[in-house]
């Protein structure tokens, strides 16, 4: 009996063994905790930013495949339509004639020293076009900051720009060739009237669409003006304003082209309009999908701006 209660006292541990024993092992019962602070780094959000990348990298990989896959069926119907007959070569030439043109270096207008090839047409309309742009819209963004700070301003200024808006870009032709001549300010000149108006319009729009809970909690804590446009209204309007900017720039594009056909003589617009007097409709063809391409390349390039200017919404 003796030598059981023995057995029995060797294989109970003693209060004082588990104490030790408890302080020894690390408790399994509750998980870790992190000594990271909380906000400053969340477990797996490398991973999430990781596979985010990829994502986007994957769709960026798809809709250009799409987007060649789309232009080749277009051409390859093109060619075949052309080929049997369905379309006249000689006004819509197929795409077997238009490329071998297009890198033959015959794209071009003018005689001597006026003489432009493409290349040189395209750098002048799309001078003109970024020129435009820019001046126009910094008018307008100047103009929309008064019209929301001066109450005067908008009861005096908005009627007149609700106005000139259903004005077409064709209309300030005359009146660009008469204030300011022929050439790049001429061009100049009506694209910034084509995109001032929409452009004042909706920026006013976005400004008063930013929800007054944001204003008067910025208020509250003593937000003067400056920093109230800087940290609240302007990034609360980013998004519709960067909208709006990216539609405008189809707005210069037409603007740009039609005064290039209607009297400012160089560019893109003069290039395709003396093509179909000419009866050349390769020149007229090389100029429609040069236009198109560098159209979508620079919206392309608004639309990557717009994704790291409010960077909150892509990381959103």
């Amino acid at each position: 009996m003796n030598s059981v209660h023995a057995i029995d006292a060797a294989k109970t541990p003693s209060i004082e063994d588990t104490r030790n024993a408890s302080l020894a092992e690390p408790s399994h019962a509750l998980p870790a905790q992190s000594d990271e602070l909380p906000g400053i780094r969340v477990p797996g959000a490398s991973e999430k930013t990781v596979k985010r990348k990829q994502g986007l990298s994957k769709d960026a990989l798809c809709n250009l495949g799409w987007f060649v896959l789309a232009w080749l069926i277009i051409v390859a119907l093109w060619e075949i339509c052309a080929a049997t007959g369905l379309l006249n070569p000689h006004i819509l030439p197929p795409p077997s004639e238009t490329l071998p043109y297009l890198f033959s270096g015959s794209a071009s207008v003018g005689f001597g020293v006026q003489k432009s090839s493409l290349f040189e047409s395209s750098l002048i309309t799309m001078a003109r076009i970024f020129g435009g742009l820019l001046l126009g819209i910094l008018l307008a963004m100047v103009v929309s900051i008064l019209v929301i700070e001066v109450r005067v301003v908008r009861r005096l200024v908005m009627p007149i720009v609700q106005t000139l808006a259903p004005v077409a870009p064709v209309a300030w032709i005359p009146f660009a060739i008469a204030i300011v001549g022929v050439g790049v300010p001429a061009a100049i000149f009506v694209v910034v009237m084509a995109i001032f108006s929409s452009v004042t319009i909706s920026a006013v729009a976005a400004f008063d669409g930013v929800p007054q809970e944001y204003i008067k909690v910025a208020q509250t804590l003593g937000t003067s003006r400056q920093r109230l446009w800087r940290h609240v209204l302007l990034p609360a309007a980013a998004p519709s304003i960067l909208t709006m900017l990216r539609m405008s720039l189809f707005g210069a594009w037409m603007a740009v082209l039609a005064g290039e056909m209607a009297g400012i003589n160089s560019g893109l617009g003069y290039l395709v309009i003396t093509g179909q007097q000419m009866f050349n409709m390769k020149l007229v063809m090389v100029g429609v999908l040069t236009i198109g391409l560098l159209g979508f390349a620079m919206d392309r390039l608004m639309l990557w701006m717009q994704g790291h200017i409010i960077w909150w919404q892509r990381n959103g």
